[in-house]
């Protein structure tokens, strides 16, 4: 019985239906093949091309039934594929509709329709998160500009003039080398403030737009890296809306942190371009690459909260990420949303 209740929990519902309907066409079959032989033996005809015609109507049998179900059922493969696709993260996947049975018709609209109000559920609580995260970030530097990056300054310069007046004065050599040691520090934690700042919320960007902003960022992070790096813009001459200027900056970003961290590139181009109603934005760079499939297939868990994070903030603003890569041909990260016309900017 045990065996029974295992069979019956890993058996899919079409081997069920196929075994069940198999059993009775063949028990039909040995059913007849006996009442033939009976027939035969009795009228002493020779059974041995009669069992033939049974074995090949037994094999048609089997292939019809097997065929007529794979048909019957191909909505319910439909349908489980479909949601395995949204096991593997692709929340963009639906059931298509096919004819078919209308109880499973039902099924699949109301699986089509889960999944539409979990996109919505999801799109909105991504929203809320995303838009909290800037709020704090904007917060966080602004403290660090207000009070850090204040109070440190203040040390800095009040270190120099001691440095300066303790030389002046005499004062022992190795005193006023151990001032100017502790100013030194002071300075770097005042600039690794500064770069925190720029990191956390880039007043460029809120100040002149997204083009300066990508274009500081550049020349900040991945020129200090010993890279070559491209930088291309068209099509683009006046402001993006505040969203839309966050999101890409954002996604283009994360994508040449990448490349810095962990691509072994020589060389990146980045490009910002209108054509016709979308806004492209590509990352390209020479290093290492890796398997997208694998990659990109993973649960959300295991993926990574960087790309998790670009695909995120790309679908709030209506527009994806779609990235190619493969092990030793470098890798491009591509993401595209809709946005208004301009003019270009050099």
């Amino acid at each position: 019985m045990r065996l029974l209740a295992y069979l019956h929990s890993r058996t899919s519902l079409f081997t069920k239906v196929l075994v069940a309907n198999a059993a009775i066409v063949v028990v039909g079959a040995i059913g007849a093949a006996v009442v033939a032989t009976h027939f035969w033996n009795s009228e002493q005809h020779p059974p041995t091309w009669e069992f033939g015609l049974i074995a090949v109507g037994l094999a048609v049998s089997l292939g019809v039934n097997y065929a007529l179900l794979r048909v019957a059922f191909r909505p319910l493969f439909i349908l489980h594929a479909t949601l395995d696709k949204v096991r593997q993260g692709d929340f963009s996947a639906r059931v298509p509709l096919v004819p078919g049975d209308p109880d499973i018709a039902r099924v699949s609209e109301m699986a089509n329709l889960m999944l539409d109000r979990l996109a919505e559920h999801r799109q909105a609580v991504a929203a809320q998160i995303l838009r909290a995260q800037e709020e704090e970030r904007k917060r966080i530097a602004r403290e660090l500009h207000d009070e850090t990056a204040q109070s440190l300054t203040s040390i800095v310069v009040n270190l120099e003039a001691i440095v300066q007046q303790a030389t002046s004065s005499g004062v022992d050599e190795a005193l006023c080398e151990r001032l100017r040691l502790t100013k030194e520090v002071a300075q770097r934690t005042l600039d690794e403030t500064r770069r925190l700042m720029m990191d956390l919320r880039p007043s460029v960007l809120d100040d002149l737009g997204l083009v300066p902003a990508l274009r500081w960022f550049i020349h900040h992070r991945v020129l200090p890296a010993g890279l070559e790096a491209d930088f291309q813009v068209s099509g683009l001459s006046e402001r993006l809306p505040e969203e839309l200027e966050t999101a890409l900056f954002r996604i283009m970003q994360e994508a040449i942190t990448n490349v810095v961290k962990h691509a072994k590139a020589k060389t990146v181009l980045v490009r910002l371009y209108r054509e016709g109603d979308e806004i492209t934005g590509l990352v390209i760079d020479d290093g290492q690459g890796f398997h997208v499939v694998h990659t990109v297939g993973q649960p959300v868990r295991d993926r990574g909260l960087g790309l998790f994070g670009m695909q995120e903030r790309a679908a709030l603003v209506g527009g994806k990420v779609v990235i190619e890569s493969a092990p030793g041909r470098g890798t491009t990260v591509r993401v595209t949303v809709p946005g208004r016309r301009g003019g270009d900017v050099r």
